[in-house]
């Protein structure tokens, strides 16, 4: 039977985008379940904030059926002999962060000697470094300043960028349209895939006992994504309700602009690109000889979504939606 709650521990605002749509498009209830979601580091009505560095625990004490994101330390457990995580659907398989830059700085070249503010974890300032090297920019000669003392949200970065007391920040989607109407300009980086954001980890536990509540769970989440494609006015709705307070966004064109690029990104069958898995393993795994003999598939189990895709779920859904659009 289908747990009648299932909660969602999310690692970071930045993939709210996609679960408020899930938690509040009503996708959930034909599913057979109300979705119940807490962003690490982030206060919620009276639940309890938790840690970034308590997701894992979190997930296998049973306080979360489902986690958003948590990219390394499943291979960090495993190398210890613990197999109690499992990836099972990928969202988003293209690295979405966008670098702004004062106006003045015209080529990637003139980044090198300035200062740029990016996360420090690997699957943003590791991408970062990868992709500002592939444009020819020599990134040991970059002060990358990292500390969320300095520069608390992606706002208060483009704010800090447009008075000068930064030479560029890598941010989220939509902080690029808010620094362009700032008159910033944003460097082109190359196209990189990446596992990062929205990626779905379960317990081995939960996923050996409770196989209906996994299924309901994915097929929701495939039903919330093709929502979110397709419904961009009750989307829209969603995240200026819910998400634009809490990141400061400023207007509705960053909201629908955030839709729109979204739209883009997320994959309507939400199995993991190969060389997104490669990337992050590169990144976090395979230079660290306590872990890296844990191969880069052992943390990944798609069968429940192919079973689902074998069943024509997914295909139905678009089918049903060009239909529609056609107006038949």
């Amino acid at each position: 039977m289908v747990l009648s709650k299932i909660r969602l521990l999310c690692s970071d605002i930045s993939h709210m985008p996609l679960h408020f749509t899930f938690r509040d498009s009503g996708v959930t209830q034909k599913h057979g379940f109300e979705l119940e979601v807490d962003i690490a580091e982030v206060k919620q009505g009276d639940r309890p904030v938790r840690k970034m560095r308590e997701r894992a625990s979190c997930l296998l004490a049973g306080d979360y059926e489902f986690l958003s994101g948590l990219h390394h330390e499943t291979y960090v457990y495993r190398a210890k002999g613990d197999k109690r995580f499992v990836y099972l659907a990928q969202t988003q398989d293209h690295w979405d962060d966008r670098l702004i830059a004062r106006s003045e700085i015209k080529e990637p070249k003139q980044l090198e000697g300035k200062k740029i503010f990016t996360l420090q974890v690997p699957c943003v300032s590791g991408n970062l470094d990868y992709a500002l090297r592939q444009i020819g920019v020599d990134t040991s000669k970059v002060e990358f300043i990292s500390s969320r003392s300095v520069v608390r949200d992606y706002c208060q970065a483009v704010q800090m960028v447009a008075r000068g007391e930064l030479d560029a920040a890598n941010v989220d989607i939509p902080f690029d349209l808010q620094a362009q109407k700032r008159g910033l300009r944003v460097i082109p980086l190359p196209a990189v895939p990446v596992i990062h954001n929205t990626t779905i980890c379960a317990s081995t536990e939960l996923v050996r006992q409770d196989e209906e509540t996994v299924l309901a769970f994915l097929r929701a989440l495939i039903e919330t994504i093709h929502f979110f494609k397709t419904e961009k006015q009750k989307v829209c709705a969603i995240l200026s309700r819910e998400l634009a307070p809490l990141i400061h966004l400023q207007g509705d064109d960053e909201v629908e602009y955030l839709h729109l690029e979204w739209s883009r990104l997320l994959s309507a069958k939400p199995y993991p690109h190969p060389l997104a898995i490669w990337n992050v393993y590169n990144l976090e795994v395979a230079q660290d000889p306590k872990v890296n003999f844990i191969g880069p598939l052992e943390t990944w189990d798609t069968h429940y979504l192919r079973m689902i895709d074998d069943s024509g779920f997914i295909d139905r859904l678009y089918e049903n939606s060009s239909a529609k659009a056609a107006g038949r």
